[in-house]
């Protein structure tokens, strides 16, 4: 009888940890097609692209309220400002770094962040402080 007990306690814990798992999983995909939605509000492409350059280069490391707040905050500064996008990588990496600064995170230093995104070379390193 107690090892019955035990297999049905076990068999309970893997299913709650399946639970989970497809719980989150329908999460992020729940975000993803509001994220999409998002950035197809966006006026034009570049501005498309620093999003979607955002969305996919901090998946796997931030949360996604971190990320929707990066997101948040790219569209609310289109729309104020409609800028002129040279290069969708200094913006997307720009945000990132603001916001990196602002959770205080250590583990993503600021040439960590330029190398993602391909700007490492782009800066002197004697010009900006890494």
């Amino acid at each position: 009888m107690e090892k019955d007990h035990k297999k049905t306690k076990s068999a309970y814990k893997d299913q709650k940890i399946i639970c989970f798992q497809t719980k989150k999983e329908q999460l992020q995909r729940k975000f993803h097609i509001e994220v999409k939605q998002l950035i197809d509000e966006l006026m034009d492409r570049k501005q498309q692209t620093v999003a979607w350059l955002l969305y996919y280069s901090m998946k796997d490391h931030y949360s996604l309220d971190a990320i929707g707040f990066c997101l948040e905050l790219w569209c609310s500064y289109c729309d104020e400002i409609d800028p002129i996008i040279d290069d969708e990588r200094k913006y997307a990496a720009s945000i990132e770094l603001f916001v990196s600064n602002l959770l205080d995170r250590k583990e993503h230093s600021k040439y960590d962040i330029l190398y993602k995104y391909g700007l490492h070379k782009m800066y002197d390193p004697l010009t900006i402080k890494l």
